[in-house]
């Protein structure tokens, strides 16, 4: 004879209903967590999408504003270019016309510079150096020369290169003379020379990456 005990079959329909409903929270809390994730990522997305329309939107602007000023920026380019070559130009009239002149300025001042007792023998202008040659019957006339010929805008500070004594006269130590010559370099400045003007830089534009 086959014995059922009731009891336990009346557990066992109990406990399923109950792990059932245990399992049904965790299935809603999974569901719940995977549509907020969807919806960060929706919003995300939809956020960065429309950040990056705004750029293409700004390129293509700024992409059809190029295309119109290209003209204008072609043309100031040219006009830069010119007004370069044109100083460039007029640099070098005005400092060929000063160098014209210097020569004459030059033979003035060393006339002005000249003392007593001194005179010159020889005077070489070769490029923008000076060099003078002379003779003078007191030695400190030399270096009053070259302070008067320093003091002047057209010439440098001036170098002595050699003095020597050199003696004239009858046999006689008596009868002789003596004087001391001299040979003195100095460097030529132009102070009429137009000051160089800073290139100026021209245009650039600036390409947009496509």
């Amino acid at each position: 004879m086959i014995k059922i005990n009731l009891l336990e079959v009346e557990k066992e329909r109990k406990a399923k209903p109950a792990a059932a409903t245990g399992a049904f929270p965790t299935a809603i809390a999974a569901i719940a967590i995977l549509g907020i994730t969807a919806l960060v990522f929706g919003a995300l997305y939809f956020q960065i999408s429309s950040k990056l329309s705004a750029l293409e939107k700004d390129v293509a602007q700024k992409r059809e504003k190029r295309k119109e000023l290209e003209p204008f920026i072609k043309k100031v380019d040219e006009l830069e270019k010119k007004r370069n070559d044109l100083a460039m130009k007029n640099n070098a009239i005005e400092t060929l016309r000063s160098q014209r002149t210097i020569p004459v300025h030059l033979m003035d001042e060393i006339s002005r510079a000249l003392p007593e007792y001194l005179w010159l023998t020889e005077l070489t202008l070769k490029g923008n150096t000076i060099s003078i040659a002379g003779e003078t019957l007191q030695d400190q006339a030399i270096p009053s020369f070259m302070s008067n010929m320093d003091s002047s805008e057209f010439i440098g500070t001036p170098s002595l290169i050699e003095t020597k004594i050199k003696t004239a006269g009858g046999g006689s130590t008596a009868a002789q003379s003596s004087t001391t010559t001299f040979k003195i370099t100095a460097p030529v400045t132009n102070p009429f020379k137009p000051k160089e003007e800073p290139t100026t830089t021209t245009t650039t534009t600036k390409k947009v990456k496509k």
